[in-house]
């Protein structure tokens, strides 16, 4: 009962993952658009997955150190699974390798996404600096251009 527990919460694992990496996917066309409440919104929504996706491996954990338990193990390893309950070890097994597999993709969605956000952060600075240059001779105070203004303190008290 315990291994049916863990391949159910493996079965979650796997489909959450499969769905943050579509809405990883989505995000692209945020980036592309600059839409920077959809981006928050986006970044509250990988948070919330984060969580949910600790909260499922917790579990998962549990239910795999109780079928140990019920099996007589005191270690979990696939392999021993396999051999103790061949029909349950070897549905995780498949289930664990499309989480690795959803894992990878959705690290590769997140590089991609950050090469693009890095481009609209090119982009957005290109264009603020378009809006106010800075001078390239003198300020408007007359001090020139990229010098750093100090201000220095003078004493009445010789």
């Amino acid at each position: 009962m315990d291994l049916e527990n863990a391949l159910e919460k493996a079965g979650y694992l796997r489909d959450a993952l499969a769905a943050e990496v579509e809405n990883a996917r989505g995000e692209r066309q945020l980036l592309r658009r600059l839409d920077a409440s959809g981006l928050f919104a986006r970044a509250a929504q990988r948070a919330e997955f984060v969580a949910e996706v600790a909260r499922i491996e917790r579990d998962l954990a549990l239910s795999l150190s109780r079928a140990a338990g019920t099996l007589g193990l005191t270690e979990v390893t696939l392999e021993k699974l396999r051999a103790l309950a061949p029909r349950q070890g070897e549905a995780l097994s498949r289930i664990l390798s499309d989480v690795r597999a959803l894992a990878g993709a959705l690290q590769e969605v997140d590089r991609l996404n950050l090469q693009l956000a890095g481009r609209a952060l090119a982009c957005v600075r290109g264009y603020v600096e378009a809006l106010q240059p800075t001078p390239r001779a003198y300020d408007r105070r007359g001090a020139r251009a990229g010098a750093t203004r100090t201000l220095s303190m003078v004493s009445a008290k010789g």
